[in-house]
């Protein structure tokens, strides 16, 4: 059932960045009791509760959780289209200044930059790679990728893909120690760790039947650098868990083989996020579109 009114989408994304009805009703000049109201249409579409509320106290339930980060999705879309409207005449122009993952912008975006100034001779790009946290509005940044869930939700989010983690090792590894059929059978493996900042040796997986493992892993290798550990998996060194972006190639190839297929690790959004305003600059709109163009064909397993 498609939801009537997107302003209720509006309305509900409110209330869960300002964390109360009477809040959210204030910054859209609206009642309380009109707030309440839509909410409770919108809860009665989707047929499930999205916020626990009493007098003093709103909790956002898991659903309402999941739901709200679709609409910030969906919000940050049709603010896009109106910009592609009220901005198509116009040249992008002037310094775009945009924060990547290190890693992961050195892939697939870095190859983008020569079609982009080739097509835009207007723009001057600046493009930071970082695998660290940035205040996009502090920092004077026009746009950032980011991975997994944001800290600021005042940001207009468009999603590019998906970060998928998956158990790998290499054929070889395999003919030598066998194949893990469990999670708990990881303990019995040489595992390789990214340690950003800190080990990562704590997984947490769900079966088919959403039933969730936790196993502590370890071994004699653990790194903050992508390219070395893939190096290490792939030369037989041992198993690790990595972004299906990352090791996508690798399995295409077989130099990789994906394990624990029937156990499924977290996954987490690619996104673009920007400050949330009302006219998007051209600059920034282009830059988007390059991405999801691009990225929406180029990383595989999304298609």
């Amino acid at each position: 059932m498609l939801v009537d009114n997107l302003s209720d989408l509006l309305i509900y994304t409110r209330i869960i960045k300002l964390g109360s009805l009477s809040a959210a009703g204030k910054d859209l000049g609206l009642s309380a009791a009109v707030v309440s109201k839509r909410l409770q249409r919108l809860e009665s579409q989707l047929g499930t509760t999205l916020v626990m509320r009493s007098t003093r106290t709103l909790n956002v339930t898991e659903e309402g959780y999941n739901y709200f980060k679709h609409c910030k999705s969906i919000l940050g879309a049709v603010e896009v289209a109106e910009a592609d409207i009220l901005s198509k005449d116009q040249i992008p122009r002037g310094t775009l200044k945009v924060s990547v993952p290190a890693y992961f912008g050195r892939l697939y975006i870095a190859p983008l930059i020569p079609e982009f100034l080739e097509k835009y001779s207007e723009v001057d790009l600046s493009l930071d790679f970082s695998d660290q946290f940035v205040d996009i509005i502090g920092g004077g940044y026009d746009l950032a990728v980011r991975i997994g869930d944001l800290q600021d939700s005042n940001l207009v989010v468009r999603k590019l893909g998906t970060d998928q983690r998956v158990i790998v090792a290499s054929p070889e590894y395999i003919k030598r120690f066998g194949e893990p059929k469990s999670p708990k059978e990881l303990t019995q493996h040489n595992v390789l760790i990214f340690s950003n900042p800190t080990p990562m040796n704590q997984w947490v997986f769900k079966d088919e039947k959403g039933k969730e493992y936790s196993v502590k892993v370890a071994g004699n290798f653990e790194t903050n650098n992508c390219e070395t550990l893939n190096n290490a998996v792939v030369s037989g060194l041992g198993i690790t868990q990595r972004p299906m972006w990352d090791v996508w190639d690798a399995i295409q190839s077989g130099e990789l083989v994906v394990l624990l297929n029937k156990y499924k690790a977290p996954k987490f959004d690619i996104q673009v996020v920007y400050p949330s305003r009302t006219n998007i600059p051209h600059k920034v709109r282009v830059f988007t579109e390059l991405l999801k163009d691009h990225l929406g064909n180029d990383l595989g397993w999304n298609r």
